[in-house]
């Protein structure tokens, strides 16, 4: 399995709650038809009030690296005042 964390900083508070909302109401449904798709979970980390970070599970590379576009496109339109993620990618050596 591979799995995609991106996290989100310097959101305001109502940004981050408009983005974690809308994410899990909107992107993880369409992400869930994607081929692949085994998860999609969102997190407020414990020492960033400021910051939201997603991580998506597909079976393979080749399917996570299919749904960043549909993120990324969904993202653009949906709440483009959402700065760049930083993100990590990789094979899920323990699960």
């Amino acid at each position: 399995m591979y799995a995609l964390i991106r996290e989100y900083k310097n959101l305001d508070p109502t940004m981050r709650e408009n983005a974690t909302r809308k994410a899990s109401s909107e992107l993880r449904p369409i992400l869930s038809k994607t081929q692949g798709f085994v998860s999609y979970e969102l997190l407020t980390p414990q020492d960033d009030q400021n910051a939201v970070t997603s991580i998506s599970v597909f079976k393979t590379k080749a399917d996570a690296e299919a749904s960043i576009t549909v993120a990324q496109d969904w993202v653009q339109t949906n709440l483009p005042e959402m700065t760049k993620p930083h993100s990590v990618a990789g094979e899920l050596v323990a699960h």
